[in-house]
């Protein structure tokens, strides 16, 4: 299977999949929306549970400077590294084998414009997830965005100090939580 890069200088060029039926892409449709809500030009971009990079390479072809993703799955780090090198993008990202909430040991010192999050759905990890930002707020800039993905369904009571719920969006049976840093 591939994915069709949605827009920019990269728009309609296929990427290849993770070869995991467990792997869930982000919706052509969602992704187009996301590049029409944030302008990625020039931002620094960390994208977890990244599977093939789809985001990734979606936020670099509309602009953006680099990206890092992080993934616990080898086959999805094998996906990301192939497709950064059939786009020619290799020095644009970095790739961490990890899983989140082990990551920030090698994201320390880094700061991003913009972070976003598509764990499985239904399976707590958007509290889990939205606990380990909150607390490791310093990865994203005063003024940057975290944005999530997930089931509308799946349901999370947490609520962050140190960055702000602005907006949920309605995307189908998904919803796009978009936080803001202060």
């Amino acid at each position: 299977m591939a994915l069709k890069i949605e827009s920019g200088k990269f728009k309609n060029i296929n990427i290849d999949t993770v070869d995991d039926p467990r792997t869930r892409y982000t919706p052509a449709t969602l992704r187009r929306a996301l590049m029409s809500i944030f302008d990625f030009s020039g931002a620094n971009f960390l994208e977890f549970f990244a599977g093939s990079g789809i985001m990734s390479f979606e936020v670099i072809s509309n602009g953006a400077k680099s990206s890092t993703m992080v993934d616990i799955s080898s086959k999805a780090v094998r996906s990301i590294l192939k497709n950064a090198k059939s786009l020619g993008i290799l020095d644009n990202i970095k790739v961490i084998k990890s899983d989140f909430r082990k990551s920030i040991t090698k994201l320390s010192g880094e700061q991003f414009d913009y972070i976003f999050a598509d764990p499985p759905f239904n399976n707590r990890y958007v509290q889990e997830f939205l606990k380990f930002i909150d607390s490791n707020a310093f990865l994203i800039r005063n003024g940057g965005y975290i944005i999530i993905e997930k089931y509308k369904d799946e349901k999370s009571d947490y609520m962050p100090k140190n960055i702000i719920i602005e907006e949920v969006r309605d995307y189908g049976d998904i919803e796009i939580l978009i936080c803001f840093k202060p």
